[in-house]
């Protein structure tokens, strides 16, 4: 073999492992259950499919569980558009999960606990401000506690803080539902978008 020969098939094989070398980093890894805990995801060991429900999303459209099905991972989160702390803290995640997992399998989703106040046009500009891609849900109150308690999602009557805030308490977790409709698992405070991401891109390389 000539010298220019072996040093083409040599420069060949180190490019080779280097392109291989970067794609293999760049693919999501599969976390293991202990690991995903660690990043703030707590796994279910066993799924079961949500009952029947009927809410509305904020273009008008009738929300049911068939619409949980048309994507690989949903994201439902339980606040309201007046909530001065958690809600906007967790929409700005959501926000940030959504820039660093690049996927038309993702459907993210804010459910109002707040009806009353938080109409159509209201929640749709509160959830569109963060991602366009966002969906507000809505519908009468005792749906919405139905679907709650389906998920583990519990509230209290609104009341005021000491600066006059009005508040609704509730659980603050970020449920994850799968294309069957079943709860799979929840991202538990504090949420860290980086983490979260490393969780999501595992999930969706499982699925």
């Amino acid at each position: 073999m000539s010298k220019n020969l072996l040093t083409f098939v040599l420069f060949s094989v180190v490019l080779f492992l280097s392109v291989y070398s970067v794609w293999r980093i760049s693919q999501p890894r599969i976390l293991s259950p202990e690991e995903m805990k660690v990043n703030g995801y707590y796994g279910y060991g066993s799924f079961q499919e949500l009952r029947d429900f009927n809410l509305i999303d904020h273009n008008g459209n009738i929300f049911t569980k068939k619409n949980l099905k048309e994507q690989n991972l949903n994201f439902l989160y339980f606040g309201y558009s007046s909530c001065p702390t958690e809600c906007p803290v967790m929409m700005s995640v959501m926000r940030q999960i959504f820039d660093k997992v690049e996927s038309d399998d993702i459907a993210y989703y804010l459910i109002s606990f707040d009806p009353g106040i938080d109409t159509l046009e209201r929640l749709k500009s509160y959830v569109t401000a963060f991602n366009s891609d966002f969906i507000g849900v809505s519908g009468e109150m005792p749906e919405v506690v139905k679907l709650g308690y389906q998920l583990g999602v519990e509230k209290l009557a609104p009341a005021e803080n000491h600066m006059n805030q009005r508040i609704i308490s509730h659980t603050n977790h970020l449920i994850v539902v799968n294309s069957n409709a079943e709860v799979i698992g929840i991202f538990k405070a504090p949420f860290e978008s980086s983490s979260m991401s490393l969780v999501i891109k595992s999930l969706l390389a499982s699925q």
